[in-house]
């Protein structure tokens, strides 16, 4: 069984390397952010992945139920006298047929489009909303970890967020069935990663009996990073990557 493992450290416990050259300025930050507030977009990448909800949580669903009694209560008595008595012998007979398909049809939309919005193609355009760096930063921190567990779910593993709970310091837990656990590392902060955050994600990884682990920053990763991270089971994302799979799902 595979086993992945992440950590999560404050932005100022972070030892910086200093900013990437392609680092977006705080204004271009800014200005992302108050145009994702804008189009709905924060509220998209933040809301339930259940999807649509039909009717809010404990508010009784009044219109379907009504709806379910009268094509309980009418349709089968209204087909029943058309065809068995001569008391509705102007209907159509069509007409009696069409109208109960057309309730039952009114009845089922919004359920299909609450199935529809829950399903991979709506995550992926939830996804693909976030396209550039300055987006991601524009994302506060508990944002940035549900926007990368959708790469994750897009991908088909099972996401688990323990933002709550702070659990040994691990923000995602993702799983395939075929695979195990896996943790992931989320790091939303404009600075290049080094070589120590590695090491420590790595020990994580073999306190946790992990076998695989993913660090995803918005920020840069070092050269010394990289190379100490060579023929370890960890995957290092910055913030040209995440760009780069948000582009994928576009």
């Amino acid at each position: 069984m595979i086993r992945f493992a992440s950590l999560f450290s404050a932005p100022e416990a972070t030892p910086s390397y200093g900013e990437p050259a392609w680092m977006p300025s705080p204004a271009e930050v800014a200005r992302a952010r108050a145009d994702m507030e804008r189009r709905g977009i924060v509220q998209s990448v933040t809301r339930d992945l259940a999807g649509t909800q039909m009717v809010p949580t404990g508010e009784t669903p009044w219109p379907w139920l009504i709806g379910a009694a009268l094509w309980i209560a009418i349709w089968p008595a209204v087909i029943a006298l058309r065809f068995s008595t001569d008391r509705l012998s102007w209907l159509p007979w069509w007409l009696v047929i069409l109208l109960p398909v057309l309730h039952m049809l009114l009845q089922a939309g919004p359920v299909l489009v609450a199935e529809r919005d829950s399903g991979h193609d709506a995550l992926r355009r939830r996804f693909a909303q976030v396209q550039t760096v300055a987006q991601m930063l524009a994302l506060d921190p508990s944002e940035f970890e549900l926007w990368v567990g959708m790469l994750f779910q897009l991908n088909g593993y099972q996401v688990k967020n323990t933002q709550d709970t702070a659990d040994h310091g691990i923000d995602l837990v993702v799983s395939l069935p075929q695979l195990g656990l896996g943790l992931v590392q989320c790091k939303r902060y404009r600075g290049t990663v080094g070589e120590p955050i590695v090491r420590d994600l790595y020990g994580t990884l073999m306190h946790e009996r992990a076998d695989y682990g993913w660090l995803a920053t918005t920020g840069g990763i070092s050269r010394q990073a990289r190379e100490w991270s060579a023929g370890k089971p960890i995957e290092l994302w910055d913030g040209q990557k995440l760009a780069e799979y948000a582009r994928k799902y576009r």
